[in-house]
């Protein structure tokens, strides 16, 4: 038996640990999907980083910009934990490409109205990660993207840098006397990982039906978790 899930497995990485050891005494695999690792792009980035193309990895900026912006009742009512909800992915992904783990981390955030600061939720918020290695990463999480779902990566190394841009939503773009016009980047986060959830569920599939082993594993769902809770 398999059993799927989108992030997070749990509230914490306690709870995360303890999850995966009660699947693990049932024999029940416990797929956890963090779908950048099945983005074309975010693979290219991986595979350029470890063939050693931009030299040693020194520093790393991530920006997620969320859209659209969640209703004003959601992030009112306690859906708005910025960090737990929209860091994960990111947290995962550079892990992954630097094969490091994250040793110290420092968050900061801030409310884009009153309204929202006098119920202390906060919708931007900054992360930065130090890895064992030396690399240090910049995450920037923000509710407010108005232009479009904007996710980009840059991997800064010796030898040069490494980049995930963004989609728009087509590839046309318009010149007149005033001015250059290009389309908004791709609505959300089903558009901009359509084929990635494609290619996620083809995996599960495989770990279903030929027993392949899942490629995420309890320790990168539990460290992820751990950077989390440490942000909070």
């Amino acid at each position: 038996l398999s059993i799927f899930t989108e992030k997070p497995v749990d509230e914490t990485a306690h709870k995360t640990r303890s999850l995966f050891q009660t699947c693990n005494n049932q024999n029940v695999n416990l797929c956890c999907g963090y779908q950048r690792r099945f983005d074309s792009s975010y693979q290219a980035l991986f595979h350029q980083v470890n063939s050693g193309a931009i030299g040693t990895p020194l520093a790393a900026s991530i920006f997620f910009g969320d859209h659209p912006v969640p209703s004003r009742q959601f992030l009112l009512q306690g859906g708005a934990n910025i960090i737990s909800d929209c860091s994960a992915h990111d947290v995962d992904f550079i892990r992954w490409v630097l094969r490091d783990e994250v040793v110290s981390v420092y968050a900061v955030g801030t409310s884009s109205d009153d309204e929202l600061r006098g119920k202390n939720v906060i919708d931007n918020a900054t992360m930065l990660m130090k890895f064992s290695r030396g690399t240090n990463v910049t995450l920037t999480l923000s509710r407010g993207a108005n232009y479009g779902y904007d996710q980009r990566c840059e991997v800064f190394g010796t030898e040069g840098m490494a980049t995930v841009n963004n989609v728009a939503e087509h590839s046309s773009e318009l010149a007149n006397e005033s001015g250059l016009h290009r389309p908004k980047w791709q609505h959300s986060f089903p558009q901009r990982f359509e084929a990635a959830f494609a290619q996620e569920m083809d995996a599960f599939a495989d770990t279903l039906l030929c027993g392949t082993p899942w490629p995420i594993e309890e320790t990168d769902c539990v460290e992820v978790q751990r950077v989390c809770d440490a942000a909070l």
